[in-house]
């Protein structure tokens, strides 16, 4: 079971298809999916969830099954937040399923950007 923990301390349930996609620059924002499932909680509160800057200003990662805890920080811009259709492949028996899932994509401060903020003066 995979969990996305809040900087207050919060659990949530998270699919597998949650990713970070690293940029490899620090002149450009790496990006975050998180994915639950659509009957989760409702839009409002899931926006309302992963637009709270202070919050999502420390995220960790937690995997029950093999003890894992990757922390992530500065994943404060929310790129988009909302329901998704989602398509699945198993590629064992090239099945395919597809459904609505709540979908948030929140984008790393730069490296210049974290600095500004960190001297409390915003870009």
């Amino acid at each position: 079971m995979l969990k996305i923990k809040l900087k207050n301390g919060d659990e949530y349930e998270v699919l597998t298809q949650t990713a970070v996609y690293p940029s490899g620059s620090p002149a450009l924002r790496s990006r975050m999916e998180i994915h639950m499932a659509a009957d989760a909680m409702g839009i409002e509160a899931f926006a309302a969830l992963f637009g709270d800057t202070q919050q999502t200003a420390e995220l960790h990662l937690v995997n029950a099954e093999t003890g894992s805890d990757v922390t992530y920080r500065n994943y404060s811009l929310v790129s988009s937040v909302g329901k998704q259709r989602v398509d699945e492949t198993d590629y064992t028996t090239g099945a395919s399923t597809s459904g609505l899932q709540l979908v948030a994509v929140l984008e790393q401060l730069t490296y210049i950007e974290q600095q500004l903020a960190a001297l409390g003066i915003q870009a």
